[in-house]
């Protein structure tokens, strides 16, 4: 009766059934896993969103497949303000991020075709690649003291039907920017297998670390077929607005096919709503107070994090360049889920394993940048006195 693209794995994990029975029964939990800023106790201007031009939305529809005029607008004058010029005419505005992955596997991928995506990563793609009919291959990313690439393994995974590349950068869970090279690199491969990159920016305004090669936009890439995407729910701290953008750029001809294919996508499901899309402009100018305390922050937090794990501890912290996520490198006496459930269960001390996130490796664990300090301090000195009773 059903279709085989939906028959996923439902059943709670060991880690999942622990933290239910610990909140069923109110013992202490110290959740170092929060990514919902309107959880994390920032202060938002609600009285100004509230008062946002989307009230005077309500009463007519007009709708535009690829997004209003005045909103397109909006997003090209974000990416001018970063000195990357591109043309309102070239933006497509999306319900969320996941749409617009969805809508760009349709316009490049037949059923069977394949995209490369980078391992670890966050456990998105696998599933819209699923309901989309297309194959996911990965690509590596190694960490040698700062993340990067591996292009032996992207050219491994490439076929004749690899359609499209995803770049994550900033990259989640690694914190890794794209760099200038890597761009380069990226660009001759695509060029060379007639294929587009796909390029996830979200969390492009959270950087945590210097880096001087990093690739500030791949909006205005005209080397290859670019697609980048960015949305208000990490850049303004606003994931229930529900709106987001894919940037096209690259060959005029290529582009300009693009673009008229997603509208007719676009018109056929006409997802963004005419509130959002009106109060856009107030919206991306309000959420510049929350993005601001996300920054201080995450920066914090990730300072507190490398200094508890400096030299002589037996817990180690990757360096991140960017985002909402640190990486822990535990002991090699036990695996990442066995850490994890055992720091729950002794301590109350909430943490994804690694292998949620496709790490090659065991050992690690994965947190949230964004927790409250007071909450990720205390579960860091629960963390560190669990490890050093191993």
């Amino acid at each position: 009766m059903f279709s085989s693209r939906t028959n996923w794995h439902r059943h709670p994990n060991k880690l999942s059934q622990l933290l239910q029975e610990r909140r069923r029964q109110g013992t202490p939990v110290y959740d170092l896993t929060i990514s919902n800023p309107t959880e994390a106790g920032f202060e938002y201007p609600l009285r100004d969103i509230l008062s946002s031009p989307v009230q005077d939305a309500s009463g007519r529809y007009t709708p535009h497949p690829l997004g209003a005029a005045p909103a397109r607008e909006a997003v090209a004058s974000y990416y001018s303000s970063q000195n990357v010029p591109i043309a309102p005419s070239n933006i497509v505005l999306t319900a969320s991020t996941s749409e617009a992955y969805g809508w760009l596997f349709m316009v490049l991928c037949e059923a069977g075709a394949n995209v490369l995506v980078p391992t670890p990563s966050y456990p998105l793609f696998e599933f819209l690649a699923r309901l989309h009919d297309v194959e996911i291959r990965p690509y590596h990313l190694r960490y040698d003291g700062e993340w990067h690439i591996d292009f032996d393994s992207v050219q491994r995974s490439l076929t004749d039907t690899t359609r499209a590349i995803v770049v994550v950068s900033p990259h989640n869970p690694t914190g890794m920017f794209l760099k200038q090279e890597e761009l380069q690199a990226l660009n001759r491969i695509a060029g060379e297998r007639s294929a587009a990159l796909i390029v996830d920016e979200v969390f492009s305004e959270y950087p945590l670390e210097a880096c001087e090669r990093q690739v500030v936009s791949t909006a205005a890439n005209e080397a290859v077929l670019t697609f980048t995407l960015n949305g208000i729910s990490k850049l303004c701290g606003l994931p229930q607005m529900k709106l987001g953008w894919i940037v096209a750029s690259g060959p005029d001809a290529h582009r300009q096919e693009a673009l008229q294919r997603i509208e007719i996508i676009a018109d056929t499901f006409l997802s963004v709503n005419t509130p959002v899309q009106v109060a856009l402009p107030q919206l991306l100018e309000l959420g510049k107070s929350v993005r601001a305390q996300i920054q201080e922050r995450v920066r914090a937090n990730y300072r507190h994090l490398m200094n508890a794990a400096s030299v002589g501890s037996p817990v180690s912290a990757l360096r991140a360049e960017a985002g909402w996520y640190a990486i822990l490198k535990m002991p090699r006496t036990r695996s990442d889920e066995e850490w994890a459930v055992r720091l729950l269960d002794e301590s109350g001390v909430y943490v994804f394993p690694g292998y949620f996130f496709d790490f090659a490796e065991g050992g690690f664990l994965v947190i949230s940048l964004l927790t409250p300090p007071e909450i990720l301090q205390m579960g860091i000195d629960k963390l560190f006195s669990v490890v050093q009773e191993e």
